[in-house]
């Protein structure tokens, strides 16, 4: 069981930043509050409260945040140091790491799943840009090697 009493409280109610439907940010969105996407992001965002990801959002970046919900659509890596939840709508194609991981029923999850006890997983540095980036198929063996891929 978690110990709560190190949880630090996130409040997605309090909304300080918001990519709003029909906006579309290249680059690195960076908070100290929760920023709630309902537009489309490409790049990195970091949060040290929660970011949420609307039905509506589309985003083609690596997430960092204390707390992470996703309704909508993620292609890249998700880091929460706390808590992930993917919402029935949600679509992650990308890895997932976080101690505590909600996942309801109809979810799309395409990646891997890390769990730690929290402060034992770190947060992925700053990465190459996607375009850079192989997927993580990429390293494993050609297809016709005889070797599983």
């Amino acid at each position: 069981m978690l110990d709560s009493r190190k949880s630090k409280s996130f409040n997605e109610n309090k909304v300080v930043s918001i990519v709003g439907p029909g906006t579309t940010v290249n680059g690195e969105i960076s908070s100290k509050g929760t920023i709630r996407i309902e537009g489309a992001v490409s790049g990195r965002v970091q949060s040290s409260d929660t970011i949420m990801v609307q039905e509506s959002g589309v985003v083609k970046a690596d997430l960092v945040a204390g707390q992470v919900i996703i309704s909508g659509e993620v292609h890249g890596n998700v880091f929460a140091h706390e808590r992930l939840e993917l919402t029935a709508s949600g679509k992650v194609i990308g890895d997932i790491t976080a101690p505590r991981v909600s996942l309801s029923e109809g979810v799309l999850f395409e990646g891997h799943c890390t769990m730690k006890p929290p402060g034992q997983a770190k947060p992925p540095a700053k990465a190459a840009p996607q375009a850079q980036r192989q997927p993580r198929n990429a390293e494993q063996a050609p297809p016709g090697s005889g070797k599983p891929g």
